[in-house]
């Protein structure tokens, strides 16, 4: 019998943990683009602080949510063998790696520190972050279902 899910390994009662997580970073990320946006216009330094409480705890669900879709990446061999599977870990990568530079911008003091890298990169990481999700990791199984399915036919 086929096994339909091939990346299913971090699950909790048969749910993705990656999938279960991830719209959380992105709505951390884009709630911290429109305090970015505020603070541009007002230079307050309090939508700047709230900016860089919400980049470092969508960093922190981020890399939770990471972990598991990592380990389903490197454990299944099916899944590294299609393209929207590498894609969608890159991606995700580089989305949070901009995300972990633009915390870094936001640290440092003062409104020339945070204006314009800050908005800019948490607008790019809003924008990589909204297309691996709606690109999704469906994509990545049904080529892994199909290839398994093909396997263990003996085709």
């Amino acid at each position: 019998m086929p096994r339909l899910n091939p990346a299913g390994a971090a699950t909790i009662a048969g749910h993705s943990i990656h999938r279960a997580l991830a719209p959380f970073p992105i709505a951390f990320f884009g709630a911290a683009l429109c305090t970015d946006a505020v603070y541009w216009r007002t230079a307050d330094p309090q939508w700047s602080t709230m900016s860089s409480w919400l980049l470092l705890i969508g960093l922190v669900v981020a890399g939770v949510a990471i972990l598991p879709g990592l380990f389903d990446f490197i454990r299944d061999r099916s899944v590294r063998r299609t393209r929207p599977a590498w894609g969608h870990t890159l991606a995700g990568g580089l989305g949070f790696a901009l995300a972990a530079l633009n915390f870094v911008f936001h640290v440092r003091d003062g409104y020339s520190a945070v204006v314009p890298a800050g908005p800019f990169l948490s607008a790019v990481v809003v924008l990589i972050l909204l297309v691996v999700a709606a690109t999704g990791w469906d994509p990545v199984l049904r080529p892994c279902a199909a290839h398994q399915a093909t396997q263990d036919k003996g085709v």
